[in-house]
């Protein structure tokens, strides 16, 4: 697992892990902004306010020219434009010439000639004063050159070797371009996930290297005319890891550090509304000339929908392109370089494999307790050491990836021993669970304190099943004969009160004596308790059968179903415990069962037992006086929709209504039964009681 990590860190998804280390790097942003320095820069911002007071986008070239001219006045050192013009001014006198020359005459054409172009207008604004235009890079074929302003040289072993490359620009217009003192690129160029943390300062296109529309606001701030592309190896530059690509940009006195692609990663401030000042105010001459003189403005917009230039950052959502621009120019002004150093994925790796290695001999013999405190230390002591290299030395070294492997390392080596811990304790459980219900093998595994002796008072239900004539049956086969059929029928019964999560307290000879509601609760102990008894009935019919079939005299299955409270836990002695459950409730449940052999049905249960459950309907029996006891006990069926129809149970109803009302007619009602379903015991049962005279529900029994 470690060499699997540090293979995919190295080799086959370095890119997919850095991107894994962006979530920390933007939390770094948010907890600590950039101090923001008070350097003279101002954005000249194209707003909703400018939009309402001056007209909709684009301006005339003319009006473009008079914000120039009065940024010129009040003292700008130089003029930023975070816009493309690459389209003559629709307002242009030159754009009629067609249409009036056909129409007007030549004395039309001859007066429009003589108007002022507004493009021309707006190059002879920029050029007296430093401006820097803007072109767009595309990986479209746009046939257009942008003009260069300044050359480059190369230092060190190919540094453009990682910069990106486009096919073509959308360059301004010629005249605005050649009248420009410098002439970059507006692409912000953002992450996988659109978040801009890092701007290139060069592009190719071609084979062409460009600036950014920032290097070239920094090249005329610095008064150079030359770009100096330092790549490893160049003077005192060294590179640990990279062995071709950028690692810094020479702007003049200024030396910024880059990546392999010249990108500078940004380290945001927070941003200043202050910084801004609406266009509308500057051309209205309503802006403190303190504000403009000396500064680097740039001009951009923040209006929503009027330039799809709004832009995510590890900041906020939505922040203007211009912005991005200022925030990247006052930091490179500051020279606050946030550098993700080329060694620090080595370095990286060698952290994951000590701690990673150290963590595996560690937990074969510390105890998973001390190795996760040793894992959380390593992980806490890899983000505060990332913290550390951001707050105080401004390097970017990823906490997340580290974190991850080495508590991927913890928790599989836990995994590990906890699978081997497990596969022991599968093996006891196993062998326990041949002598006892599984569901009490998984309770005791769960809680290992309920094995002691004791117990608590708990309301259940308790199914007790009996084999008709099962002393025939041991009488008329050989014991070896005997223990194999017993065991098939018990899987049987097992399996059919599993299914329904009960517990099977012991086995009685043939019989078999379970519950429901301990020792896990369960509020619908008496519905579990009759759906396992039809399972448990309908197991019997179709085993008895099978017996029958192969000439054994196999039994029918009764039980009997009654709920109540009962002291249930871990009855013994200190050697030897058993859990199970004593009260007249198992009284009454076995009493229940051997109605079945009087009354001659399969299933009784309690009034109990009708009143408890939720999902099981029932038919009354009678109210019988059973051997031992004085009180009388209601007794039900639960209702066989498939053997009988509806029409049958109601006819049933209606007639033990009136048997229970003692009136003259159950009589013939029963009898009515009885000649259309001869094998109901039930109506069996009441028609010859009442033919010979009997009255009521109240049945006393008798031997049978």
């Amino acid at each position: 697992m470690l060499l699997v990590a540090v293979a995919a860190r190295l080799y086959a998804a370095p890119e997919l892990i850095n991107r894994l280390s962006f979530v920390a790097f933007d939390l770094y942003q948010r907890a600590a902004p950039r101090e923001s320095a008070d350097l003279p820069i101002r954005i000249v911002d194209l707003d909703d306010a400018s939009l309402r007071r001056i007209g909709q986008w684009p301006w005339s070239r003319a009006i473009v020219a008079k914000l120039i001219d009065r940024l010129r006045d009040d003292g700008a050192a130089i003029i930023a434009l975070d816009i493309d013009f690459a389209e003559p001014d629709r307002t242009s006198p030159r754009l009629l010439l067609p249409l009036v020359a056909s129409t007007e005459g030549e004395k039309a054409r001859q007066l429009l000639e003589e108007l002022p172009d507004p493009d021309n207008t707006l190059a002879t604004a920029l050029g007296t004063v430093p401006v820097v235009t803007g072109f767009i890079l595309t990986n479209r074929d746009m046939g257009g050159q942008p003009a260069e302003k300044a050359g480059f040289a190369a230092a060190g072993g190919n540094p453009l070797s990682r910069v990106l490359t486009y096919r073509g620009a959308i360059p301004n217009l010629p005249g605005l371009e050649a009248a420009a003192a410098g002439n970059g690129f507006l692409n912000h160029v953002p992450d996988w996930d659109n978040v801009v943390r890092r701007v290139p300062l060069v592009l190719k296109l071609g084979d062409k290297v460009v600036p950014s529309l920032d290097a070239e606001v920094l090249r005329l701030a610095n008064g150079a005319r030359t770009y100096i592309l330092r790549g490893a190896g160049s003077n005192a530059d060294r590179s640990f890891g990279e062995k071709a690509g950028l690692t810094a940009i020479g702007i003049g006195k200024l030396k910024i550090p880059t990546d392999e692609a010249g990108r500078v990663w940004l380290h945001y401030a927070k941003s200043q509304p202050d910084q801004y000042v609406s266009a509308a105010d500057v051309l209205d001459g309503k802006v403190d000339r303190a504000r403009i003189q000396d500064h680097l403005i740039l001009v951009g917009t923040s209006a929503e929908g009027l330039i799809n230039d709004a832009q995510a950052t590890p900041m906020a959502s939505g922040v203007p392109g211009v912005e991005i621009h200022a925030q990247l120019i006052e930091q490179l002004l500051q020279r606050s370089f946030l550098v993700r150093p080329d060694w620090a994925p080595g370095a990286e790796v060698v952290f994951i494999g000590l701690v990673g290695i150290g963590l595996i001999f560690a937990l074969r013999t510390m105890g998973a307790l001390h190795s996760v405190m040793l894992a959380g230390t390593a992980v806490a002591a890899a983000i505060g050491l990332s913290w550390y290299a951001f707050r105080e030395a401004q390097l970017l070294i990823d906490p997340v990836y580290p974190s991850i492997v080495l508590t991927t390392v913890c928790l599989g080596s836990s995994l590990l021993g906890y699978l081997r811990t497990e596969a022991q304790q599968r093996e006891i459980r196993n062998a326990f669970s041949r002598y006892t219900s599984p569901r009490y093998v998984d309770e005791l595994a769960r809680h290992p304190e309920k094995l002691v002796l004791g117990g608590e008072r708990r309301e259940l239900t308790v199914v007790f099943s009996d084999i008709a004539s099962s002393t025939a049956l041991a009488e008329s086969l050989d014991p070896t004969d005997l223990a194999p059929l017993m065991n098939g029928y018990f899987t049987g019964v097992g399996e059919a009160i599993f299914a329904e999560d009960g517990y099977i307290n012991e086995f009685m000879g043939d019989g078999v004596l379970s519950f429901f509601g301990a020792p896990q609760h369960q509020a619908d102990h008496a519905d579990r308790a009759i759906a396992a008894a039809l399972k448990i009935a309908a197991f019997g019919e179709r085993y008895s059968a099978e017996q029958h079939a192969r000439g054994i005299p196999f039994g029918h299955t009764r039980i009997g179903v009654h709920c109540g409270v009962a002291m249930v836990g871990n009855l013994g002695t200190e050697s030897r415990l058993k859990y199970g459950a004593l009260g007249d409730v198992l009284n009454i449940g076995s009493r229940l069962e051997g109605l079945n052999k009087w009354i001659g049905t399969r299933i009784c249960v309690s009034e109990a037992i009708v009143k408890s459950s939720q999902r099981s309907r029932f038919r009354p029996i009678g109210n019988f006086v059973v051997m031992g006891r004085h009180e009388a006990t209601p007794v039900f069926e639960p209702l066989d929709t498939e053997r009988y129809t509806p029409d049958h149970i109601q006819r049933y109803q209606a007639a033990y209504e009136a048997m229970e009302a003692e009136r003259p007619e159950a009589a013939q009602l029963f009898a009515e039964l009885y000649r259309d379903a001869p094998d109901d015991p039930c109506v069996k049962l009441h028609q010859t009681r009442l033919s010979a005279g009997e009255t009521g529900t109240r049945i006393v029994m008798t031997e049978k």
